[in-house]
């Protein structure tokens, strides 16, 4: 099975950059202003885009504060079903390193490629919202 793998170090200490995969005020400042998330494990997470035409929807697998958060995906669009999104999160000398890592796809055809761009241009948002205090999150 493919996976989509991303690496980035970002300018935040590591329980900064937790609050901002697990709550959903830290959500809506990097990937998309609507969401709904229970910051727990077993807890849902909701994402909508486009006026909701488009969700992911998920269950929090494991929280373990400062160093992982992943999710199952369990609604939404087909593709993203039964896959895994995990961040794990660790300490450089000075910096913090993310590594997100969405597994369990079928095929590397179909949604793939576009959402492996996607996981990138919404990290570089999660790095922007963590250092600047401005992401790009998908407007609600």
């Amino acid at each position: 099975m493919p996976d989509i793998l991303h690496e980035l170090t970002i300018a935040a200490d590591t329980d900064a950059v937790y609050e901002a995969l697990v709550t959903p005020e830290g959500l809506a400042q990097w990937w998309t202003q609507d969401v709904q998330a229970t910051p727990q494990t077993g807890g849902a997470v909701v994402l909508g885009f486009r006026r909701r035409s488009f969700t992911i929807e998920a269950e929090v697998e494991c929280l373990d504060p400062g160093h992982m958060v992943a999710w199952i995906c369990t609604g939404g669009h087909p593709e993203w079903v039964g896959t895994r999104i995990s961040f794990m999160i660790s300490r450089t000398p000075d910096r913090t390193q993310v590594n997100l890592s969405h597994t369990g796809w079928a095929s590397a055809d179909g949604m793939l490629p576009r959402c492996s761009f996607d996981w990138a241009r919404y990290l570089l948002s999660l790095k922007s919202y963590l250092e600047t205090g401005e992401g790009r999150p998908h407007r609600a």
